[in-house]
């Protein structure tokens, strides 16, 4: 095996992108992972690590751009790790995820092929986010505020981004300012944003702190902490800075649809797990007799209850609980729909084994990690389930994430 610095550069043809952001190409037998490539590029690239069947390369010159390369909207493209496809047409980025999805949907349960894989497009897919974390460093004429450098936790100074809505860029300076003249914490941290455009209000708050001390910095001008107001379809949420909520203002209504549209109504009883602030436990109730939520988050699970409250919904009981523990508690329920929609790293394998165990009608999975998605419905599917429908939805745009949904019937 040959060190990095003594591999020659050498030219290959970008065939498609990869999820993780890399395009792929080959070489010598090996296939070829090329950062910031598009699909019909024909590069120099220079090797920086070799494997037995990989190489991972950096660009050194574009020989022949692809039709699809696009100039970047952001000066700090490939220096700020928030973005990996700014250099590919949007249209592009929407169809490179959908074959992203249907590949290992393919690949991990061969049923799937009879089932139509689409990607829902973005309608904005510039200045879309109500939501972001950035890291901290320094203090005064030191401090540096943005995202972590590509591969790298160095931190790449970001005034504005392109992809935040106009009241995320007023926080994001005004954390810049607060940084600068104010705080005297050189320490390492993370600040939680949120903005509400409709109300064209924000609010900031720290990662890591409890919530008794976890007061935001900023806000609407109160000591309180401030809570932002959220429309979506008939509801409006009350959220704050420290608790989770969808990022695309354009695209929240869109998945909320489909998860209505997939869950149907009945006179029986549903169940929300990771439910957060109640975005989907709130439509839920309205289309069955009873609901349960169940969010381990004191904060957001207050603020379902509340939303709840707010929108006149008395048939909605909110449980704040670690899930797999909640359920290990929970004598022979009967849910006839189950929607989860858990953090990256999955609902695990207890949780997909209770539920499996539970055996509700229809299961609804949204994720925003496709590898951890199929790793869980893989404990049920085939045997107990068959996957209905799979939808993604580029909740993401300029980047390799996306969300999906699964439904899956019993057997």
């Amino acid at each position: 095996m040959s060190k990095p610095g003594k591999l020659r550069p050498f030219e290959t043809t970008i065939e498609k992108l990869v999820y993780g952001g890399e395009g792929l190409g080959r070489h010598d037998g090996k296939v070829v992972f090329v950062p910031f490539a598009v699909p019909g590029d024909r590069l120099l690239v220079r090797p920086v690590e070799e494997k037995k069947t990989f190489v991972r390369a950096e660009i050194v010159r574009i020989l022949k751009p692809a039709a699809a390369r696009v100039a970047p909207a952001c000066a700090l493209f490939e220096k700020c790790g928030g973005c990996q496809w700014q250099q590919v047409k949007y249209r592009n980025q929407v169809e490179a995820k959908r074959l992203i999805l249907e590949e290992i949907f393919h690949h991990r349960f061969p049923q799937t092929r009879r089932i139509p894989i689409k990607m829902i497009p973005c309608p904005q897919p510039l200045a879309y986010r109500s939501r972001a974390r950035v890291q901290l460093r320094g203090s005064g004429a030191k401090a540096s505020v943005g995202f972590f450098r590509p591969g790298s936790h160095a931190i790449q100074d970001v005034e504005s981004c392109p992809l935040f809505r106009p009241a995320l860029n007023e926080a994001l300076t005004s954390l810049r300012q607060f940084k600068l003249k104010v705080d005297t914490d050189s320490r390492p941290q993370e600040m939680d944003l949120a903005c509400s455009q409709e109300e064209n209000t924000f609010a900031t708050a720290r990662v890591g702190l409890s919530e008794t001390g976890g007061m935001p910095l900023f806000g609407s001008g109160t000591t309180r902490e401030p809570v932002l107001r959220r429309k979506v379809g008939e509801f409006v949420y009350s959220v704050n800075a420290s608790v989770f909520f969808q990022a695309n203002d354009s695209m929240v209504s869109e998945l909320v649809r489909l998860v209505e549209d997939w869950a149907g109504k009945g006179d029986g009883a549903a169940l929300d797990l990771f439910a957060g602030v109640g975005l989907f436990s709130l439509p839920l109730a309205r289309r069955y007799q009873q609901a349960v939520a169940v969010e381990n988050s004191s904060a957001a699970a207050r603020l379902c209850a509340a939303n709840a409250s707010a929108a006149g919904i008395r048939n909605l009981q909110v449980a704040c609980a670690d899930v797999s523990t909640w359920m290990q508690g929970i004598e022979s329920p009967e849910f006839d729909t189950v929607l989860l929609d858990p953090p990256r790293a999955g609902a695990g394998v207890e949780v997909m084994e209770r539920i499996r165990e539970w055996a509700p009608r229809t299961i609804i999975y949204v994720s925003c990690d496709p590898q951890t998605l199929v790793r869980d419905i893989s404990k049920i599917a085939a045997t107990d389930y068959r996957i209905d429908l799979v939808t993604g939805l580029d909740l993401f745009p300029q980047t390799y994430h996306f969300e999906t949904v699964v439904r899956l019937l019993r057997n």
